[in-house]
Formats: structure tokens, sequence, C-alpha cells
């Protein structure tokens, strides 16, 4: 039996861990590892979880960066001929004692004092030399990941949010961090040498990444006149494919994997082009005598991407009744989205066939038979489309709901039996 933090020495149970980098001067070590002086498991499980819930109470405590900024606003507007009062007398004495000559010969000498001590020597050392403290009390990429994750929350998806901590772990290495002022472009672009995920991937990182340094910027908690190292990196060329029709057979082949109740949101998709965010957050609307379903910002749906996303889409006829019986229920759409994927991956091996391609199935349809790209596009939510001329650009405000029934009509070919 496994659990985190516990290894096993001749039936001997050890917690073993290397702690967060801020409690590395309180805990004496970058890695622990303690003998729990038990051969029971349970027993080993109650002493891991004791020494967690005090690790917890540690990190609570200021960090080094903290300190060093509060001592440092402590001397601002000081007299600098006072300011030696501000650093402990015996530190200074011991640094002259052991004629500590470079920056790492006075961390070793300060080892031995207070993490206030230390901190107050660095920002003394700062105001009146001018010099860089050690990396420990620069504010680091993980500071401001931590900083920039409540700020972004509720403005981003949870999904979306994720991939800055997953960005900052592929740069730096799990639980790994340091000083984000000095981070440099080489080493991003040779980070970025190293990854064998898609260009569109890439620049998820780098966006994720350059966000965090720009928050740090933006608040002067790093130097604002540094060139921000994630961005302006150029990826070469554009490797991304377009998405690719879903023949019928292959949905049908796809629906036979899933449940009954999960067959809908994809019929629903290749018949309306709705995107799946679409299909899961409509709300069911009657406009000019049509059932529809409407896109539109609510309470639990912040709205599509663009203000063409936002629109009235008319339901299939053969779809009604079961629309709307069914689609009040739905929820919890990535859910859908990885139950859809992994019974998709057991009937063709093809990145650019995924449900997104029962959108391009929906337009390719609608504009095969007979309607126009503009007309198409008001349908789906496409920005392109609102016609060449002045005319068309400035004053064109949609089609009538009638006509964008019939397209839905003419373009729902798929039926699931």
């Amino acid at each position: 039996m496994r659990a985190s933090y516990l290894k096993r020495r001749h039936n001997v149970y050890w917690f073993q861990r290397r702690p967060p980098k801020k409690l590395h001067d309180q805990l004496g070590s970058k890695t622990i590892s303690i003998n729990l002086h038990t051969t029971d498991w349970t027993t080993a499980l109650i002493k891991r979880d004791q020494i967690l819930g005090e690790w917890a109470g540690l990190s609570t405590d200021q960090s080094s960066f903290d300190r060093f900024e509060q001592q440092r606003a402590s001397l601002n507007g000081m007299d600098l001929s006072d300011s030696l009062r501000f650093v402990n007398e015996k530190l200074i004495d011991a640094l002259s004692e052991s004629r500590a000559q470079t920056q790492s010969e006075a961390s070793d000498v300060l080892r031995d004092f207070t993490a206030e001590d230390r901190a107050a020597f660095w920002a003394w050392r700062k105001a009146t030399k001018s010099e860089t403290p050690p990396e420990e009390y620069a504010y680091s990429i993980r500071d401001a990941l931590a900083a920039v994750i409540p700020h972004k929350r509720g403005t981003i998806t949870d999904l979306h949010l994720d991939k800055y901590t997953v960005a900052v772990d592929l740069f730096m290495g799990p639980g790994v961090d340091g000083s984000l002022e000095a981070i440099r472009k080489g080493a991003v672009v040779r980070w970025i040498d190293t990854l064998t995920q898609s260009n569109s991937t890439k620049n998820t990182y780098l966006s994720c990444l350059g966000s965090v340094y720009q928050y740090a910027q933006d608040r002067e908690l790093i130097n604002d006149q540094l060139v921000n190292p994630f961005k302006g990196i150029k990826l070469g060329k554009k490797d991304t494919k377009s998405y690719k029709m879903m023949p019928h057979e292959t949905l049908r082949s796809i629906l036979s994997l899933l449940k009954p109740k999960d067959h809908l949101p994809a019929v629903l998709a290749i018949n309306t082009g709705m995107r799946l965010s679409e299909v899961f957050n409509a709300q069911l609307q009657i406009h000019e005598g049509i059932h529809c379903l409407v896109l539109e910002e609510s309470a639990s749906y912040k709205g599509a991407k663009t203000e063409a996303g936002n629109r009235i889409v008319p339901i299939p006829d053969h779809l009604l009744a079961d629309v709307l019986e069914q689609q009040p229920g739905w929820s919890e759409h990535g859910a859908y989205s990885k139950r859809f994927g992994k019974a998709k991956a057991k009937v063709i091996n093809c990145r650019q066939t995924v449900f997104h391609s029962l959108r391009v199935s929906f337009i390719t349809e609608a504009q095969r038979a007979g309607y126009t790209e503009q007309q198409v596009a008001w349908l789906v939510g496409h920005e392109a489309g609102k016609g060449d001329a002045m005319t068309g650009k400035l004053y064109f405000k949609g089609y009538r709901l009638q006509l964008m029934k019939e397209i839905i009509e003419a373009a729902a070919t798929f039926k699931s039996s």
C-alpha cells in the first residue's frame, strides 16, 4: 500500500519530503527524512499527518521576501548615516570577524541569525549599496502565481486557470521556485525547444507565464523596465490543422459506445452547428413562435467569446421534444467532453476529428444546401460574414429568424436511428 511522503526502509516507515522553499531556513534542510519508529501502517499515517500539520503552521509565517520587503519599507526615507542602527550589531560584528568578501560567504555567516535579522541586513545593503539580495529575498515566480490565481478566478474557467500552474511546473519543475526577475529570454527559448507539444499548446504556456510576469511588473513587485521574457517568442510555422468533418457513420459508431443520455448533445451539435459549451449553456425560449436555444450572458454563463456568438438558434423539429425534455438538466460539459473523447478514440484515431467536427459537418451541409457563407456564419456565430460592402459592415443587424429556421431544417440531415 502506498501513501504520499511515506517510505519503507527495512520494514520501518519514514516520513520523506522536500519542503516548500520558504520553509528551508526554518526546517534547516532542503530535504527532510524522519524516522517514524513504527512498522505499523496506521501509526505511520497518523505520525505523517502530525508532521504535515506542523508544516502547515510554519507555512503561514512570513516568507523571506515578505520579511525583506517589510524591512526595506522601514528604511525608506531614513537617513543612510543612521540606517546602520537598523541592523543587529552582533550580526555586523560577526561579518567583520569572518572577513566575508562575497555574498555567499556573508550568507554562510548570517545563517546563525534569525530570519528577521537576515532580511534586515540585506534590506540595508539594498538601500545603501544597491546590492541585489540573495534569490530567497526576490519576488519569485510562485509568489506571482499564488497572487495571480485568486486575481483571475471567476474571470476565466477553472480549466484554463489550472494551466497557469501547469505552465509554471513545466518551466521550473514541480515544486521548484526561483526569482521571477532573474528569468531570461534565452532560458525560456531553450525550454520551449524541449517541448514536443503543438505550437498552439506552447503559445498557451507562454501566454500564462507572460501574464504571471506582467502581473508582477504592473504592481512593481519586480523591475517594470525589464522586457517580459515570455513574450515575443517566435515558434516558427503554424502547425495547427483544420478540423475535419465527422461522417454520419463515425458519429453513429461513437454514440453506440455512449449511454443513451449522452446521445442528444452530439446529435444537437451536428444538426445546429453549436459548440459543446453552447449546447450545455443555452436557454430554452420561444421567439416568433419558434422554439429556440438562446445564447446570452447569464448568472451561470459568461456568454460567447464574441458578440456574434451570442445568438438565437432554432431547434430542429425532429429533436424538439427530446431537447425540451432533456436539455434543461444538462451540466458539467467538461465531463461530457471527456466521455465523448474516450469513445471517439476507440472509433477513430485522428486529432482533427473531435466534437468540434460536428460543427464543421453542419456548416458544410448548410452551404451545400445552397445558403451563403454570410447566412451560415450568422447562424453559427462566426464574426466573419457581415458583408463586404460598407452597408453590410455597419448597418446589417441579422437575418430573420424564419430564414435561420429554414437553414437548420435543410442542414439537419443526421438522424440518430
